[in-house]
């Protein structure tokens, strides 16, 4: 069992000291922000590709049968999805607003599902299975941390002030 207080200041095996020091400025730096992107998200991430990738070749599949009014209304259905999609590129540099932003996006694809279904298109399962999987995905602290976390500029870019 380790100790759980610090040595004195005055012991010479201490080492160097780490922390708040007496006659020196402290800083507050807060707890530590997420250095690598987390499952989950990383996770929403490919199932919002994916879902968007299916509608997309679905709706080629189905103009490519001869029914452009079908496939029109089958992209048209999951045009938040696609949209989340473009979003889900960014994750890894965005902030809170593109998390914020895909949850209303894939809430709004829900409800398009619901409709689908309740219009008996079972194609509208898959988005809506989906989509309730992505909403449950990006909604976790350790997610919002991730977009939270403080980031440096770019090179050539200051801060704004």
């Amino acid at each position: 069992m380790s100790n759980q207080f610090p040595p004195p200041p005055h012991d010479p095996q201490a080492g160097p000291q780490v922390g708040p020091q007496p006659g020196l400025p402290s800083y507050g730096y807060g707890p530590m922000a997420p250095q690598k992107m987390p499952g989950s998200l990383r996770a929403a991430q490919i199932v919002i590709w994916a879902l968007a990738g299916l509608t997309v070749l679905g709706s080629i599949a189905i103009a490519a049968s001869g029914d452009a009014t079908t496939a029109g209304a089958a992209a048209g259905a999951n045009v938040c999805l696609l949209v989340a999609a473009g979003f889900a590129f960014s994750f890894q540099n965005a902030g809170n607003g593109v998390r914020v932003t895909c949850i209303v996006l894939m809430s709004v694809q829900i409800a398009f599902g619901l409709g689908a279904l309740a219009g008996g298109n079972p194609g509208g399962a898959l988005a809506l299975l989906g989509s309730i999987a992505a909403v449950i995905l990006l909604a976790p602290g350790d997610v919002g941390a991730w977009f939270k976390r403080p980031r440096t500029p770019a090179p050539g870019q200051g801060y704004a002030g």
